[in-house]
């Protein structure tokens, strides 16, 4: 009788173990999820911010672009005018060619553009942490998935109706599309 007892009690004793063990895992599954999906989120928040900030490099190189080639359209006019209307006009093509000389050789100093590569710095890093958080939720996905596959957890597993998780991998399309090089057309560019 108390060997039955026992028997009994050790019976449960180990079926609370194995629920909690799986009750565990299926909670470190879940937070690791929740990691994947904060920094999907933050990804999601720089996108358009990068896009901003390029559109703010593109509308900046135009705007050189443009008062460089209105100013030549000055010029080109006043051509046939006094000689202080080409003075002045010839001063402001001047001006705006220096203005669009600057521009070329400094570059990597414009506001908008280290925008860029500070959003761009902040979107690799994303992608890393990312690809941290999917190397975190997968190990714990196996954990998971090995504890309901190994014998006893599996019956308590299915005692308890769990079932497996689903690793975070990409489908072939989507492996497809993140080894293609996107083209990416600005105005602007050449092809």
């Amino acid at each position: 009788m108390i060997t039955t007892i026992l028997i009994i009690a050790a019976a449960i004793l180990l079926f609370i173990y194995l629920q909690n063990r799986l009750a565990t895992a299926k909670n470190a599954v879940a937070n690791g999820y929740s990691g994947i999906d904060v920094q999907l989120k933050r990804r999601h928040d720089l996108i358009p911010a990068l896009v901003d900030a390029v559109r703010g490099a593109i509308s900046q190189e135009n705007r050189v672009f443009d008062a460089l080639l209105e100013a030549r359209q000055t010029a080109m006019h006043a051509r046939l005018s006094d000689i202080e209307t080409v003075q002045k006009a010839e001063s402001g093509l001047s001006a705006a060619l220096h203005a669009f000389l600057a521009y070329s050789e400094d570059t990597p100093e414009i506001s908008s553009t280290e925008n860029v590569r500070e959003l761009q710095r902040q979107l690799e890093e994303t992608e890393d942490q990312i690809s941290a958080s999917r190397r975190l939720y997968n190990a714990n996905v196996e954990r998971y998935n090995t504890l309901l596959d190994a014998i006893p957890s599996n019956w308590v597993g299915r005692a308890m109706g769990l079932e497996h998780a689903k690793p975070f991998s990409l489908t072939a399309t989507e492996s497809e599309a993140v080894r293609a090089m996107p083209e990416i057309s600005l105005p602007g560019s050449r092809p």
